[in-house]
């Protein structure tokens, strides 16, 4: 299959990877610095499951450039899919399908707005990975999987059977879901709380999680993601809170949400569309959501980077 992938950050350049490693034909999406990187050495991973390099990555910075493709993965940060989708319209109203790969909820939307004409999918990425330079990426932990779907996303089969052939040797797993808006609040209840809580603290999921007045924070926030989330109509279960505090306290202990990079780096933050989303969705229905509110608050700050930070001193 011939995969465009719009974005090689840590997560388009791990599923990048790993589809041009699966023998697919894999073209990426990418500024200068970027491209220069990956035509001259393709793509790098290193991590606990071992060290990859996909040789055969072709990477385009115009969109003239792209013929014809199966199918697109947006990998772009949330704040950018809505411009990055304008930019890139042809490419992707061309591609059999689209599947937005943000995180929160609403990337599908985004990319949607700014590519009215293309087939965009709801879509998870499972992967905990860091740029180390353009074209290398440092995976953290043996997580590779997509889960994506939705209304009328039987045409993505073909899809989701290629990444399931045995032949991939980064063995990423696909699952093709009916209900995408269930899945992606499953997960959204632990990755919003470990964005705020990873970037509030200035800790790793090592100390956030194993301590126990981060502990209790962290159950907060699940609680309120999970009423609003009932609110917006979606069949959680009463057991996802649980399971999701569960998952952040067997996440490795080094770890970090990409947030946190972000927050470090000075780069802007995906704020907007995890705790502020939980407030704004809060407020339409009345429910109090007083940790995500606080989270918001202290984060706004930083939420165009440091830059434009520095600029309002």
């Amino acid at each position: 299959m011939k995969i465009f992938i719009l974005g090689a950050g840590a997560v388009g350049s791990y599923f990048g990877a790993a589809l041009s490693l699966g023998g697919h034909e894999v073209v990426c999406a990418v500024r200068d610095a970027r491209r220069t990187n990956i035509e001259s050495d393709g793509i790098r991973l290193t991590g606990p499951r071992g060290n990859f390099h996909a040789r055969n990555v072709l990477a385009v910075d115009n969109p003239r450039d792209v013929e014809s493709v199966d199918v697109a993965l947006s990998c772009v940060k949330l704040y950018d899919a809505q411009r990055a989708a304008e930019q890139w319209s042809d490419v992707l109203s061309r591609a059999t399908a689209v599947i937005s790969l943000q995180n929160g909820i609403d990337g599908a939307e985004r990319t949607l707005a700014g590519a009215s004409k293309c087939k965009a999918f709801g879509g998870l990425a499972f992967v905990s990975g860091k740029m180390e330079s353009p074209g290398v990426v440092q995976y953290m932990s043996d997580m590779s999987s997509l889960v994506f779907g939705g209304p009328g996303s039987e045409v993505l089969r073909p899809f989701a059977d290629a990444l399931n052939e045995i032949s991939n040797p980064l063995a990423v797993r696909a699952e093709l879901v009916a209900d995408i808006k269930l899945a992606q609040w499953s997960k959204f209840l632990a990755l919003a709380t470990n964005a705020a809580l990873t970037c509030l603290a200035r800790a790793n999921a090592g100390v956030v999680y194993h301590d126990p007045d981060l502990l209790r924070l962290a159950s907060q926030s699940i609680r309120e993601i999970y009423d609003v989330g009932l609110a917006e109509g979606v069949r959680l279960e009463e057991g996802a809170k649980d399971a999701a505090l569960k998952t952040l306290q067997a996440l490795p202990t080094g770890m970090v949400a990409s947030m946190h990079h972000d927050l470090t780096s000075g780069r802007p933050l995906e704020l907007d569309g995890l705790s502020g989303l939980v407030c704004r969705l809060g407020k339409k229905h009345g429910i109090p959501t007083p940790f995500h509110d606080f989270a918001y608050a202290c984060l706004k700050p930083h939420l165009s980077g440091a830059s434009a930070h520095a600029e309002t001193k």
